[in-house]
């Protein structure tokens, strides 16, 4: 009910205030754009005004780049949405975490720990609590054109953005490198000629403080080189009662950019980008199923630790809503980031010529409780011994470097026939040393184990690809591409089971601490993938407003290796077929409204599934299948007022395959339970909710002749998700549907040179899990951020 009466609140909100969701003003006459993507034109229109309340009634142009060109949205026969960097800032955006919902088929996780937050579209994610430390993930991300590997940056500051593009579906030839669900482009704010600059800084009840600034201008009289230097901060206080130690959910993060832009003459523009960052986090999770045996004496009178992984804790519904966490060991997560982008573009007379190169790299250390119990139970190894202090946690040190260039040459100019072919190479090395595992409650005598894992993986990647469009008639067009990949992995892991304490039983036998229990033979693996990726579509202009087409595509993501082991080290490339046909269409100068439907088959689907002893592990499900609509609009009727809407339905399940699971209803917590195979056919895909929509609303108005002030409010809501591709007739690895209600009024003066505004995310204070991850066999959930009041000022000169 507390759900329905916030979308019915957020309904009569909606009605009476409006805004611009996504796009922002922008334009650009620089002939280079026609190939090197401007974060502004990106998510921008083509009005040219710099005064923002002259700007005209209707809709904007909206200006993508999701075929490797400068387009407007609705010319382009992608499924692709824009969020700009307006948007970013006004809604509190601080990370892709905040994006749920936003974008039709997109789900977003808050972090379990290690800066991981997988990503899913369409129902096709990353891993559950980002375990698998080695393995690509199905929605690529792409930085300023390159490409980041490690999953770390969903949980990073978004700092001086000039907008995100979120494409939905396999990107098998342009972006083709591992992106089986779709891919999120997310762009700097660029330089500019003229001296300018912005700053941010804003407060919330959950006592999150955060600030930003910006500037740029010409650094030389002539203009040929200019500069853009943005930097942020945030502090967060955090949330939630800990019984067993200080308030969780906290953090503090930094990050420096410097964006320099050098043009010589006007067919030569040569980017330098670099960062650097810094992210401490204290994310906490909560046990979701029923351990009362574990607290309770009473309700254990012959001493049995048996849990129930697959019954909920009957105070869970309080426990969620109260924010109440039972963590004993220290949690947290410490990641540097050190970024380098170098961009090239130069116009010839019937090309322009790209190159991109990109060298990034990620240290990072960490530690969990990986019981989420609270339980401090009695040594078991000693007769009246101390009190263990946790049951499991793990500790983590992990190293990621990669380096990647790409090279793109691209036809410019009108006429009925466009190509662009390109090469791509990309190297990386990942390493952990070491990632332990510590188990206080197995071993001979329950004296405990650490397991200890080191592990390194070192990929090469190489590709060709290309795409030719060519003008059938003067409306109808169709587009041929492909492309070719090579991706050779070399994998190295050792493990190491030892006893934490001695264990001294009657008789002769006598366990000493740090005894060896396992040290299975070195992996050391190599494995070489290829593959190609076709992909074609035919579009119509059925009107000057108006365009269909329908496409088929394929998309490859390679084989890798297991650093926890499980039952494989060893998991087979996914592979997919893509079908879509979609329409666009501004059915007036005030109304937009496109639309897609898609069905996609998948072969070898990597899934990721929980290691009992700890860690994450892929397996391969044999055949999956997820088809859907998708509905965006919106409505800009006068001059100020503006709506955007957006839905989705979304059938998302496993076809065939069999996928291990914890069978047991019940087992001695501290115990590995065995391991079964389940058949999965019929199963819902995680993080695949069958229904999401999004309403967001704006009004903006002049108060007198120098000051305005506007008015803005947004629902989202998104259906039930499973977390678990096994057991789904369990409700402990399940959430509910969810509505988020947001708001915000703001008063500045009339050219934007300062705005205060205030603001409320989550009026309604909805809990809801975002991510349940199984930590010995037992699940446990991130919540959700609970209702923020606060206040911002934005100044710009």
């Amino acid at each position: 009910m507390k759900g329905l009466s916030a979308a019915s609140a957020a309904t009569i909100a909606l009605c009476l205030v409006s805004g611009s969701a996504y796009a922002q003003v922008a334009g650009s006459s620089d002939p280079a754009a026609q190939t090197v993507p401007s974060p502004t034109a990106t998510v921008g229109s083509t009005v040219a005004t710099s005064d923002p309340a002259a700007q005209t009634e209707g809709l904007e142009d909206i200006v993508v780049t999701a075929q490797r060109r400068d387009e407007r949205l609705q010319d382009v026969p992608v499924a692709v949405s824009v969020v700009s960097g307006s948007f970013l800032v006004e809604n509190q955006v601080r990370t892709l975490q905040d994006l749920g919902a936003t974008v039709p088929g997109l789900v977003v996780t808050n972090s379990v720990n290690y800066g991981s937050a997988p990503l899913s579209i369409r129902g096709i994610g990353g891993a559950n609590g980002g375990g698998n430390v080695f393995a690509d993930e199905p929605v690529a991300v792409y930085v300023d054109d390159a490409y980041v590997s490690r999953l770390r940056l969903s949980t990073a500051d978004l700092i001086d953005i000039g907008g995100i593009e979120v494409l939905r579906g396999p990107q098998g030839t342009l972006y083709g490198r591992n992106s089986t669900a779709g891919a999120v482009l997310v762009r700097s704010a660029e330089p500019t000629a003229d001296l300018s600059g912005r700053a941010s800084v804003g407060y919330d009840s959950i006592d999150t403080f955060r600030a930003q600034a910006a500037i740029s201008g010409a650094i030389d009289k002539a203009g040929t080189l200019t500069a853009r230097v943005a930097g942020g901060y945030s502090n967060r206080g955090g949330w939630g009662s800990n019984r067993s130690g200080p308030q969780l959910n906290t953090g503090r993060d930094w990050q420096l950019r410097a964006f320099f832009r050098y043009r010589p003459v006007d067919a030569l523009t040569i980017d330098l980008i670099g960062d650097v960052s810094y992210s401490r986090s204290e994310p906490g999770t909560i046990a979701i199923s029923d351990t009362r045996n574990l607290r309770d004496e009473s309700a254990n009178p012959t001493g049995s630790n048996v849990v129930f992984p697959y019954v909920a804790r009957p105070d869970l519904d309080e426990v969620r809503q109260n924010n109440r966490y039972d963590l004993n060991f220290r949690t947290y997560s410490r990641t540097r980031g050190r970024n380098l982008t170098g961009r090239i573009t130069y116009a010839l007379d019937a090309a322009t010529l790209t190159s991109v190169t990109n060298y990034r790299e990620w240290d990072q250390i960490g530690s969990q409780d990986s019981d989420g119990t609270g339980v401090n139970p009695p040594n078991p190894a000693f007769v009246g011994g101390p009190a263990i202090t946790n049951v499991g946690n793990n500790f983590t040190v992990a190293e990621d470097l990669q380096f990647s260039q790409e090279l793109r040459l691209a036809s410019s100019g009108q006429g009925p026939f466009s190509w662009l072919v390109g090469g791509y190479y990309f190297t990386e090395k990942n390493r952990v040393e070491p990632v332990s595992i510590t188990n206080n409650l197995a071993g001979p005598g329950a004296a405990g184990t650490l397991v200890v894992f080191n592990a390194d993986q070192r990929t090469r990647n190489w590709a060709a690809f290309a795409n030719a469009s060519y003008a059938l008639t003067d409306t109808v067009k169709l587009s041929l591409g492909g492309r070719y990949s090579e991706e050779t992995k070399r994998f190295n892991n050792t493990q190491l089971v030892t006893l934490i304490r001695q264990f001294d039983p009657p008789g002769p036998a006598f366990f000493p601490a740090g005894q060896v229990l396992s040290a299975p033979p070195a992996l050391n693996l190599r494995r070489k993938d290829t593959n190609f990726s076709p992909r074609i579509v035919v579009d119509w202009k059925a009107t000057p407003d108006t365009l269909l087409y329908a496409s088929f595509s394929k998309g490859f993501k390679s084989g890798g290796f297991n650093v926890f082991r499980g039952n494989n080290p060893v998991f087979d490339p996914e592979k997919i077929n893509a079908y879509e046909v979609g329409f666009k269409s501004d059915v007036t100068s005030t109304v937009r409204f496109n639309a897609s439907a898609f069905r996609y088959d998948y072969r070898d689907l990597q899934v990721r599934t929980p290691v009992p002893a700890g860690g994450v592990g892929i397996e391969s499900a044999a055949a999956a299948r997820s088809q859907g609509i998708e509905l965006e609009a919106t409505y800009a009727p006068v001059r100020g007022l503006r709506f955007d809407a957006n839905a989705s339905f979304l059938d998302a399940k496993f076809r065939r395959g069999t996928l291990s699971t914890v069978a047991a209803q019940s087992y001695v917590f501290g115990t590995n339970p065995a391991i079964a195979f389940e058949d999965i056919a019929g199963n819902r895909l995680t993080r695949a909710p069958k229904f999401q929509f999004a309403l967001n609303g704006r009004y903006k108005w002049d108060v007198g002749a120098d000051y305005k002030a506007s008015a803005q409010a947004s629902v989202r809501h998104q259906s039930s998700v499973f977390f678990l591709e096994t057991q789904q007739q369990a409700p402990t690895f399940r959430e509910r549907g969810w509505e988020e209600v947001d708001a915000r009024i703001g008063f500045g003066d009339r050219a934007e040179k300062w705005t205060v505004s205030v603001f409320v995310k989550n009026a309604f204070d909805n809990r809801h899990f975002s991510q349940v991850s199984a930590f010995f066999g037992l699940p446990n959930g991130a919540l959700n951020d609970p209702r923020r009041i606060g206040a911002q000022l934005d100044v710009a000169f």
